[in-house]
């Protein structure tokens, strides 16, 4: 039967190869998104029958799990579950239900979770920015690129990863919000920083006379390029729109079709932004509860 252990570091190679298994495209199912979530969740996982299951505490502190894939069959994990609740006094309730999974869950009620859908864009279309839908995007990537002779990306290697660190440092110093959320982010991009290699994280700096004025954070899984953190000093103008670019050119390469800019967690500018880029589709998610 089902027993959960909470998760910390000694488990990372294990979350790591089962997230290489998981069906879903949203940012949920990732290393990034469970391992560096983890302590702000409280996330707890099982493995059984070759089956991953996580559970949690969301932000109105009820326990709630994720959708469970592995070998065993989706509807029989569902089952283990409820039974487990049943056993334990819980209620079944998932959360973050990527849109896809929801045909597993017959007879259940289903709430859409505003504010959570991830943006998913054709890899191509960033990379290239080619037609109408993409002018605005196109004028203010040349403009920052005329006015910028001097600017350049890199990588994110063990030879610069210290630099940033000191620009999200920079980044925390001028933008630092008094939000619960905020604080949460902050801490645990600190923790990807630190451990930006173990966590097999790709990233990228954008530069501007030797001083970092962007920063990016991201990961592959199976056919996604998942975008998990962009950050920009917003003085300089375009900045975004040039790490943006340059990060797509440098990490969608063969087998990547789709980037997933994750939520906008109901901000408006954020939305605004996101749609910008002209998604593809969205991954909605949804609370679905059994009872």
């Amino acid at each position: 039967m089902l027993s959960f252990k909470k998760i910390d570091e000694t488990d990372l190679d294990l979350i790591k190869e089962y997230m290489k298994r998981q069906p879903f495209r949203s940012c949920d199912f990732s290393i990034f998104g469970i391992f560096l979530w983890a302590d702000y969740y409280n996330y707890a996982y099982c493995i059984y029958e070759d089956t991953f299951f996580l559970k949690g505490l969301s932000d109105d502190k009820i326990c709630d799990y994720a959708v469970p894939f592995g070998k065993m069959s989706t509807e029989k994990a569902i089952e283990l579950i409820k039974e487990f609740c049943k056993q334990n006094g819980g209620i079944p309730r998932f959360y973050f239900v990527p849109e896809p999974a929801i045909e597993y869950f017959k007879g259940a009620n289903i709430r859409k979770l505003e504010g959570w859908s991830d943006y998913i864009y054709i890899a191509e279309d960033l990379k290239t920015l080619k037609g109408h839908r993409f002018n605005k995007k196109r004028n203010r990537l040349n403009k920052f690129m005329r006015g910028c002779v001097s600017c350049r990306f890199e990588p994110i290697t063990k030879e610069n990863i210290e630099k940033a660190k000191e620009f999200f440092e920079v980044y925390l110093y001028e933008y630092a919000k008094d939000d619960e959320r905020f604080a949460a982010e902050s801490v645990l991009i600190r923790k990807a920083l630190d451990m930006f290699f173990e966590l097999d994280q790709i990233g990228g700096l954008l530069y501007i006379d030797d001083k970092a004025v962007a920063m990016t954070i991201g990961e592959i899984i199976g056919d996604t390029l998942i975008v998990h953190v962009e950050k920009a000093l917003r003085q300089y103008d375009g900045a975004y729109e040039a790490i943006n670019y340059a990060f797509a050119n440098n990490n969608a390469t063969e087998g990547v079709i789709y980037i997933n800019r994750e939520e906008d967690m109901g901000d408006e500018g954020l939305r605004q932004a996101k749609m910008a880029y002209n998604p593809v589709m969205m991954i909605n998610k949804y609370e679905i509860t059994f009872g």
